[in-house]
């Protein structure tokens, strides 16, 4: 046979497997087959390529029906050589696929719900929202990522964090943080770590694992966990409130948690300098930053932070920051472009999962008599323009809102701010050359224990400070 005939066999034998053929048709393929032994051979040929390609894509048992009206033309009788032919090839090929192991895909117990600003290293799940996830891991470097467990549990990835799946109802959480929402259907849900196991009775709680020592500190906010030390088996219960540390292999006491949780933070990257840019910060003479806080009495101060909160609560711990900048030999109204830029960086108190997309507005103090605060003595009811009884309050006849910017939900680290005609107008209407803004977190906690944001100070020891980036006209 020639090309051209096989591939006319061919068309005639796809289109009798598919029942196109006119009845025509059919007596011709039969004709060809009857009389060619090449042309059956090409058509045992054809009809073994089909049946595999059927086996691969149908999944489980075939229906013996089915495959024997696949495999078997319906030739007339007049051609028993061919039916015994064919017969015993396809019994030949339905003993190869019959011992053929089918391929199970691996068994999937979790989904991935909802990642917000997420960033991912390698890992062998995959990543996208919906996702089914099976046994493996995932390494979130950014963001936060939602894992729905088909058993009942959810957990929360802050990143950065490494974290196994094991199965429905047990996973390995490596380094970072994880809130866990256990409902009742997945009592004894359990997160193990380098030092610990902690097991739900139902409840929320969070775990964090120090990527270096593998401490584990444990958090409930609700209902009750047990702790245990995997090399002695010992067991603490955990309620409501309460918090553990596990570290070096040992299990430590139940402590009251802080309103605000210590958990482990990353470190930001430097940004390089701009080119052409007249730079000003609160490093530079006459410059100065600083905090203030009120509410309730909180141990979680910093040197080199400036930490801005807006607590759920009137008498919940608030910050509020305050920048001054010495804008020297700029003339007033010399100022083409001005942005503002803060540098973020995590500061390890709070979870991120309790806040939702944060929003900061940025004032600037228009009387200059108000220039000259102390950032050694600022505090919540001396600063100038506070509004004690509020998080993000601000006395508004003593400022200009100079805008907003978005931290989203998750992100930690980074630079952000404002840039515009506001603050540029602001700069260049500034009669002492002495410019202050004060920044407040308007958005507050979903519940208690939310994330502290912060921005490096001019005496942080690696990161820029607060930077005015402008352009002077000539």
């Amino acid at each position: 046979m020639n090309d051209s005939e096989v591939d006319h066999l061919l068309e005639l034998a796809h289109g009798y497997i598919e029942k196109s053929l006119s009845s025509s048709q059919v007596a011709e393929l039969e004709s060809i087959l009857s009389r060619d032994p090449e042309a059956r051979r090409h058509y045992l040929d054809f009809l073994q390529d089909h049946a595999m390609l059927h086996w691969e894509h149908v999944a489980g048992k075939p229906d013996s029906e089915d495959f024997a009206s696949l495999a078997m033309p319906r030739l007339r009788k007049v051609f028993p050589i061919w039916q015994v032919l064919a017969a015993a090839a396809l019994v030949t090929l339905l003993a190869v696929v019959l011992k053929r192991p089918v391929p199970v895909p691996p068994a999937s117990f979790a989904s991935m719900k909802k990642t917000e600003s997420a960033r991912w290293e390698s890992g062998s799940l995959p990543t996208a929202d919906g996702a089914r996830l099976g046994e493996g891991n995932l390494e979130l470097v950014r963001g936060l990522a939602t894992i729905a467990f088909d058993s009942g549990a959810e957990v929360v990835l802050e990143a950065p964090a490494r974290l196994r799946l094991v199965d429905g109802i047990n996973c390995v959480l490596e380094s970072g943080t994880a809130v866990a929402e256990v409902g009742s259907t997945a009592l004894g849900f359990t997160i193990h770590t380098p030092n610990a196991r902690v097991i739900d009775h139902g409840t929320r709680f969070a775990v964090n694992v120090d990527p270096s020592s593998g401490a584990t500190q444990t958090q409930v906010f609700d209902g009750l966990v047990e702790v245990e030390e995997p090399g002695t088996k010992k067991r603490i219960s955990l309620r409501e409130g309460q918090q553990t540390l596990v570290a070096s292999a040992s299990l430590g006491g139940v402590v009251e948690a802080s309103e605000e949780g210590t958990w482990a933070k990353p470190e930001a990257p430097v940004r390089p300098r701009e080119e052409g840019i007249r730079i000003l910060t609160t490093a530079d003479p006459e410059g100065a930053d600083a905090y203030i806080w009120g509410g309730n009495p909180t141990t979680h101060v910093s040197d080199t932070l400036l930490l801005l909160k807006n607590g759920r609560e009137n008498n919940a711990p608030h910050r509020k920051s305050y920048l001054r900048f010495s804008l020297g030999d700029i003339p007033a109204g010399s100022i083409a472009e001005a942005r503002l830029e803060l540098r973020f960086t995590p500061t390890g108190w709070g979870l991120a999962s309790h806040l939702d997309d944060a929003v900061f507005t940025v004032y600037g103090l228009v009387d200059d008599s108000l220039d000259d605060w102390d950032p050694a003595s600022l505090d919540w009811n001396r600063a100038p323009a506070n509004e004690t009884g509020s998080g993000n309050g601000i006395l508004t006849k003593q400022v200009r809102k100079l805008g907003q910017f978005t931290v989203p939900r998750g992100i930690q680290n980074g630079s952000f701010g404002i840039r515009g005609g506001a603050l540029k107008a602001f700069l260049n209407e500034d009669a002492n050359r002495r410019a202050t803004l004060i920044v407040v977190r308007e958005t507050k906690e979903q519940r208690g224990g939310g994330l502290v944001h912060a921005v490096a100070s001019s005496r942080h020891p690696t990161l820029p400070p607060p930077s005015l980036y402008l352009k002077v006209a000539d």
